[in-house]
């Protein structure tokens, strides 16, 4: 029992500090909801509506079917009709244009007498990534026009013959992102680099603060034990962490239309799993720094380089060189995202990512055991 009254003494004066604290209201309240709405309309892997200019030097039938095709194309816009090579180069130098399509002046002449014709591409390649996917999807557009002309061909061949047609055709059916729409696919995971980023820093001055303030030889001269001190802080900044998800969660459901396919019983679960793991990275962070201004320094390398960089939410981790995919595996941000976009697209249960949970709880247990056995040596 006095054991009990004692964590509970100790919870109950960080609940008075964090009430006192204006910065941690605002870092638990303002602070992740701006980090939501710049992530969440400012990251996009979509590319639509590239502006395009086109330079048609044939003006047939056959050169006009080939430009409606990107007219209709929700990824272009055509901004511009280019009299000559030149106008078609200073929109692309300017960047008022990202792509140039040129038609060469025997484009239909070439189609019907069976030639291939060349159509050149201007691609701007200051942004790899648009530049990439914009040439990707003007590509596939010149192959489904080409492979229509060859398919009417083939057609009027088979007809004069009294012959059917034969044809195969594809239906997609696109599984847990219909839409592949990006923001289904980005927002689950800026919610595990919120709450990586915000828990550490949360706890990451708690025992920073008591030496700062001449209060850690009260503590050190108590007979409070380590685990009960480090329990004893977590826990209200573990309410704060958690109010902080709900938040999160509802308001990335109000602003981009998130919803859970999966259980939420289970992602109330296992975000509690890992938010404790954050919080003891906060409390590790705190034993080991003797200022607020370097454990603040110390929390954000700790928090948000891994959870941004190595966790999967921006690159992803296959593609990474075999030793960044090392340091990966200490990441926990890296295993939440899992879960998330598990529960969040998928619909899937724990028998799916129990794994990832597995890992997520023991970290968690272990980074409170480092803090508490850090602060031990401090003692000694």
């Amino acid at each position: 029992m006095k054991r009990r009254s004692a964590l509970l003494a100790i919870a109950r004066k960080e609940f008075i500090q964090i009430r006192r604290d204006r910065a941690t209201i605002y870092m638990v309240f303002i602070f992740p909801l701006m980090m939501l709405i710049l992530y969440g309309f400012g990251i996009r892997y979509d590319v639509k509506s590239v502006p395009m200019a086109i330079f048609d030097q044939d003006g047939t039938q056959a050169s006009r079917q080939y430009i409606e095709r990107f007219e209709r194309s929700p990824y272009f816009t055509v901004l511009r009709y280019a009299r000559n090579y030149g106008e078609l180069e200073s929109g692309i130098n300017r960047g008022t244009t990202r792509i140039g399509v040129v038609i060469p002046p025997n484009f239909s002449e070439r189609l019907t007498s069976n030639r291939e014709a060349v159509v050149q591409l201007l691609v701007d390649g200051a942004d790899n990534n648009t530049a990439t996917i914009a040439m990707s999807y003007a590509s596939a557009i010149s192959r489904s026009y080409s492979t229509s002309i060859v398919m009417q061909q083939m057609e009027a061949v088979l007809r004069n013959m009294n012959l059917p047609v034969p044809a195969v055709s594809a239906e997609p059916r696109i599984w847990f992102n219909p839409d592949l729409e990006s923001v289904q696919f980005i927002v689950p995971g800026i919610i595990a680099v919120i709450m990586m980023i915000v828990g550490t820093l949360l706890t990451a001055v708690t025992i920073v603060k008591e030496k700062e303030q001449g209060t850690i030889e009260q503590i050190v001269s108590s007979p409070i034990k380590k685990y009960e001190l480090m329990i004893g802080k977590t826990v209200p900044y573990a309410v704060l962490a958690y109010l902080d998800f709900l938040i999160i969660v509802v308001a990335s459901n109000l602003m981009f239309g998130i919803h859970i396919k999966g259980s939420i019983p289970l992602l109330l679960v296992t975000a509690f799993f890992y938010l404790i793991g954050v919080l003891g990275i906060g409390i590790l962070v705190s034993t080991v720094t003797e200022t607020q201004i370097s454990a603040m320094f110390a929390a954000i390398m700790a928090s948000m380089l891994p959870s941004i960089l190595l966790s999967g939410f921006i690159f992803p981790i296959r593609q990474m060189p075999a030793a960044l995919q090392v340091l990966t595996i200490v990441v926990p941000a890296r295993y939440f995202i899992e879960i998330l976009r598990d529960i969040y697209l998928k619909g899937l249960g724990l028998e799916s990512f129990w794994r990832e949970t597995l890992y997520i709880m023991v970290f968690g247990i272990v980074m409170i055991a480092l803090a508490a056995h850090r602060f031990r040596k401090k003692l000694d």
